[in-house]
């Protein structure tokens, strides 16, 4: 049984560790972690102005998403949020939703 991936867009950036900040954020605002992934490799990317590369969830990321692996709850649980990487060292800075 093949899986589609259509869609997919890799993310050239791998995240070295994840931040306190981001763990604590993460817990707090009910995000799975094992769900990061997902949102690093079909997030919509864009330079937060802050030295950081945001990763979100948009319509379109999930669209991709669903293509992949198909409907699910969790699937639809990641629509609008989004992760924080710092440029400078990988590291996963924050993570939260996007109300709006």
């Amino acid at each position: 049984m093949g899986y589609s991936n259509e869609g997919y867009q890799a993310t050239n950036r791998r995240v070295s560790r994840v931040s306190r900040h981001a763990e604590k954020r993460a817990q707090q605002r009910c995000i799975d972690k094992a769900s990061l992934p997902l949102v690093l490799a079909y997030g919509q990317r864009e330079f937060d102005g802050q030295g950081g590369i945001r990763y979100l969830m948009t319509a379109d990321s999930i669209e991709s998403l669903r293509r992949a692996v198909g409907h699910t709850q969790r699937v639809d649980a990641l629509a609008g949020v989004y992760a924080v990487v710092s440029t400078e060292d990988s590291t996963l800075i924050t993570v939260g939703h996007r109300f709006g």
